[in-house]
Order: structure tokens, then sequence, then C-alpha cells
């Protein structure tokens, strides 16, 4: 699946060429999951920044320049990942690569020689660890580490202290499994079981049978979003009424429209942006003013994700003023600052991830998202 916007052009992509003439477009390469296990939040997500360009390109651009996404499918896939980013950097020679989803792809695009020697910015991956890279990676989300520790504070301060995690084979499954330990350390919250679940498969009965062996008080899921609807389905079954919690990339939506509204009522969702469902900051009712503008769909915490990364990236293509070199484009990431309506933004030196907000999003029993 590709998004019908896609047009050719250059842009420099070394730090010692003179910056393109003002009318050239600006391509951003986004290759992430559009129609595998995470399709539905990546479908989100690119909605968000598809929005807010299309916004900023009604304007006039960066100094008379579009900025156009260019979108590719990689549908939850690493190889498909580099091949695509590849092709996508040869063809395009974007300003930055965006919005790239799962811990595991973007590592392999990013020890890429070929993609890694163009020096082009990694911006607001949907990753929630840090990866090593020759070049800086400019997160946009609060780290998983952040999340686990809030859903831990508040297990523990709910007398939640028997819990158990699902996580999927992945490297975020991975990293939950040893920052989940790490949180709980000292506390007298226990980790007493742990499965784990393919990511594109439905094949759960085993898993919700060995932990209803055990019974725990909660569970945590960090596995992609079918997958981890379908465990709390087959749970639900057998250990009626257990509390979820769930980290910030399973999509609320997909995972309400699988259970229904009252088996969703007992998970609660980490949600990483301002609520797009309660708009009261700033920055979140110009995402739903301007989604409603441009799109006639719903919005979601993705979407809202996507639009913030889409700003964040603009913002620091303005300080160039038009030069969209890589270079350039490090500098302004390297220090960005941005009250980006209510919600502070920084990167620096010692801060990799812009946004530190952290907070838990539960269903009502009409369906409804709140904080």
């Amino acid at each position: 699946m590709r998004t019908p916007l896609l047009l050719a052009g250059v842009i420099l992509a070394l730090m010692h060429l003179q910056p393109m003439a003002a009318g050239n477009p600006i391509h951003i390469l986004q290759v992430t999951d559009l129609s595998g296990p995470n399709g539905d939040t990546g479908r989100d997500f690119v909605t968000g920044a598809q929005v807010y360009l299309d916004q900023l390109n009604a304007k006039g651009g960066i100094a008379g320049r579009e900025v156009r996404l260019v979108v590719e499918d990689d549908k939850g896939e690493q190889a498909n990942t580099v091949a695509l980013s590849r092709k996508g950097v040869a063809q395009y020679a974007p300003a930055a690569l965006f919005g790239y989803f799962g811990a595991d792809n973007v590592k392999a695009v990013l020890a890429d020689r070929s993609i890694a020697s163009q020096g082009i910015p990694m911006v607001a991956p949907y990753v929630g660890i840090n990866l090593p890279s020759a070049n800086p990676v400019y997160y946009l989300r609060a780290s998983s580490a952040d999340e686990l520790a809030k859903i831990s504070r508040i297990a523990t301060s709910s007398g939640l202290n028997r819990i158990a995690l699902v996580t999927g084979d992945d490297a975020l499954g991975r990293a939950a499994g040893v920052e989940i330990i790490q949180q709980l350390q000292g506390s007298k919250t226990q980790l007493v079981g742990r499965v784990r679940l393919a990511s594109n498969s439905l094949e759960v009965d085993g898993a919700a049978d060995t932990l209803a062996s055990i019974n725990p008080q909660a569970i945590i899921l960090a596995a992609p979003t079918i997958a981890s609807a379908a465990f709390v389905q087959a749970y639900q079954q057998r250990r009626p009424g257990t509390a979820f919690y769930a980290l910030s990339w399973i999509n609320p939506q997909t995972l309400q429209e699988f259970l229904g509204p009252e088996a969703a009522r007992w998970v609660a969702i980490s949600a990483l942006v301002p609520s797009p469902y309660n708009p009261t900051s700033a920055v979140a009712r110009e995402f739903v003013g301007t989604l409603k503008k441009y799109r006639d769909e719903p919005p979601s915490y993705a979407s809202m994700e996507g639009y913030m990364a889409a700003r964040m990236l603009v913002d620091a293509l303005r300080k160039g003023g038009g030069d969209a070199s890589p270079f350039k484009l490090h500098q302004s990431l390297a220090s960005y600052r941005s009250d980006m309506g209510g919600v502070r933004l920084q990167l620096d030196s010692t801060r990799r991830r812009a946004l530190s907000l952290v907070d838990l999003a539960v269903f009502t029993s009409g369906g409804r998202l709140v904080n």
C-alpha cells in the first residue's frame, strides 16, 4: 500500500553542497508497517503526519518549498524496511527518515552502511528503546522504560502486587521483559509470570492457559495490537475481571473494535501524547481541527503522534531557512526547543527524547477513552 502523494524530486545530502533553489520540494521518507501486525497504528501515524503537511503546504510550505511525505509499506518485515529505505534514499534523497515503526526494523536501517553513509537524520521513530547509531536518532515519544515505570507505580499504589507480562517476539517485547524486572526491584509488586506471543499469529490459548493457572492480579501487554487483543479475549474467558495495562504501541481503537466496549473496559492504555479525545491542550485542539478539515477520519493517539512528529520535523527544517541538507537538519534537531501548544519539547546532548509525557487512558463503560 502506498499513498497517492509520491512525487519525484532531489535534495542535497552532503554538508559541503549548497541548499536547493526555492520551489523544489523537500522529500521526507517514511517506511512503516501499513498492512502487517501493526498496520493499524502505522496508518494512523501517517494520517496525522500527512494532515499537518497538507496544512503546511496549503500555506506555502517552507520558504516556498513543498514538503512531500513519501510512504512505503514494509508490512512489518525488517528486510522490506531496509530494501525500501535503500530505494527511497536513492530515488528521493530525502531530508529525513521519518516515523519508522519497530525497534528491530529501525535498528536494521541504522546498521545498513549504504543508508548510514548518507547521514540522513532518523526523526520520530515509533520506538521505545534507545538504539545505537553512528548518527543521532531524534525521538519524539517517551521511552518504554518510562511507560513501565508509570504502570509499575500505579499497580503498586493500587495494591496489585502480583502482575504478569505478555510480550511480542520483537525488540520492544524483549526490552519490556528486562525493564519491568528493573522497575519492580525494591517494590512490593512481583512479576509472577511471562508469556510471549508471535507477532503474526492469533494462537494465544496456550499463553492464556499458562497465565490463568498463575492467576495474577494484573497483566501488562507489550505485544502487537491484534495479538494482544486476542490474548485479552481468551484470558477473559478464563479469568474475567482481570486488569490489563497496555503499552502505547497497542492501538486502542483496534483493541476496542476487536473486544467490544464492555470487554475493553478492563484495559488501560499508556498514552505518550496529549489526548485527542479530551483536547485540553492547544496542540490537541489544533490537531482535531486540522484532521476534520483534511480527512474524514476519527482521531487517535497514533495520528496525534504523527501530527506532532511532523510539526517537530518542520520546525527543525524551518530553522534551516529552506536548507534541507542532513547536516543542517542535524544541527537544528540537536538543540530543538518548542512550546507546542502548551506541550514542551526539548532535545539536546543529554536528552534524546523530546517528550517526557506518560499518561494512562481507560475505556469507560460507554466505550469512551478518557485520561
